[in-house]
């Protein structure tokens, strides 16, 4: 097949590096691939040197005209490549690429990369419901990140595929050694969205519980993430006694430490592979999350996973099967057909008292956190870029393009 996917650029979040993931690996199974995008934008991931990389903008210019530059050079593009299909990556690209299209008989997949519902907490913008449920309505092949998001859209769009994104990283063959860490990642800047503050005051909880400090506490909480100092210091202020001290460490990032409570914020990071070996524990602490990548590399790493679940996604992730529930806003999570092997610990999200307990129970008993490294280890296997790219080709190949539902 030849197909051709459309991102904003070559840099940014998870979405556009899963689009050039996905290029990569059609490529890498004998399929024709090209990219289009906004050559303007700073490279950072990297596409295969034989994926030829195109521009849809040209000189720089402010967003209106950029974006009609784009409709008039995409057409031009896939005019002269002629692809038997196109993905377009998120809801202005796909739209960009639905209009330069008409008339040219190429199927255009819109691919959602963010879930299609939110706690009151966290509402939906108006302009993100528009393009999600009205937009999406022209489109005659979607693809979500999860069966719970399928079911929140129902009828209400048509031929609508679940498509998990792939994993990066290479799960590990054998569990390396780990330091008594409880890892979380994500953009400080969005920490009500990441839940960090929820998982702050439920890490302050769990310090201060007698039993945990009678085993002497020597674990320590790091959160992973660029931002700007004032979204630091504002997380910082949330609990007036945390005592934060601030280091430069040898690469010149800004680290925020808390002796008193094992607290660390550790800026961005770019090997964050490194980290989650390292770490025994991962934790999610979203309000909401369409998918959760950084929870599956962190499994694949051998991180025994905790994840504050909204309405089933992240279930999805750690056990696609059943589930043990306990109190407290808390499930130990148990791997179907394997008589008590837990491999993961869900529990409400903006739930203090449930990521505490959640916390607690994964830390002081090790038996049942090293299963769920293990187990966890093997979920991610799931998630591999080879699997994937066989789920979006059978896709590609069956539904899109033979079935002939053009644009």
């Amino acid at each position: 097949m030849k197909i051709g996917i459309v991102q904003v650029a070559l840099s940014h979040g998870g979405a556009e590096q899963v689009g050039i993931m996905l290029a990569n690996g059609l490529h890498q199974h004998g399929n024709d691939t090209f990219i289009l995008t906004d050559l303007n934008e700073p490279i950072v991931y990297k596409v295969d040197e034989k994926v030829p990389v195109y521009d849809f903008v040209g000189k720089k210019t402010n967003a209106f005209v950029k974006w009609l530059k784009a409709i008039k050079n995409i057409r031009r593009r896939l005019k002269q490549e002629k692809p038997d299909a196109v993905i377009g990556i998120m809801g202005l690209c796909t739209l960009v690429t639905y209009i330069a299209c008409i008339g040219l008989r190429i199927p255009v997949v819109m691919t959602e990369h963010n879930s299609f519902e939110r706690p009151a907490s966290a509402p939906m913008p108006l302009s993100l419901k528009v393009f999600k449920f009205w937009i999406n309505k022209i489109y005659k092949h979607i693809t979500v990140l999860t069966e719970a998001d399928k079911n929140v859209i129902g009828k209400k769009l048509k031929n609508v595929k679940v498509m998990p994104n792939p994993l990066l990283l290479k799960p590990v063959e054998v569990i390396p050694p780990k330091e008594k860490v409880v890892l979380a990642a994500g953009r400080v800047d969005s920490w009500h969205y990441k839940g960090f503050d929820t998982l702050l005051k439920a890490w302050k909880s769990l310090t201060l519980n007698q039993s945990l400090q009678s085993e002497g506490n020597d674990w320590w909480l790091k959160i992973a993430g660029n931002g700007k100092e004032e979204s630091f210091e504002y997380l910082m202020s949330i609990i007036k006694d945390l005592d934060f001290k601030l280091q430069v460490s040898s690469d010149g990032q800004k680290v925020w430490k808390s002796e008193k409570y094992h607290i660390e914020f550790l800026g961005f990071q770019k090997d964050m592979e490194s980290l989650y070996r390292k770490s025994e524990i991962f934790v999610l602490s979203s309000r909401y999350e369409g998918f959760g990548l950084v929870l599956i590399e962190a499994m694949s790493q051998g991180c025994a996973p905790i994840a504050c679940d909204y309405k089933g996604r992240q279930r999805e992730i750690i056990s696609p099967t059943s589930t043990l529930p306990s109190s407290k806003g808390v499930e130990v999570l148990l791997e179907g057909g394997y008589r008590g092997a837990p491999c993961g610990i869900l529990c409400e999200p903006e739930n203090e008292e449930a990521l505490s307990s959640a916390l607690e129970k994964m830390i002081k008993d090790e038996e049942y956190r090293k299963q769920a490294q293990q187990k966890s280890v093997e979920r991610s296997k799931y998630y591999s870029l080879e699997k994937c790219v066989n789920r979006w080709e059978e896709f590609l190949r069956d539904e899109v393009i033979a079935r002939g539902l053009k644009c």
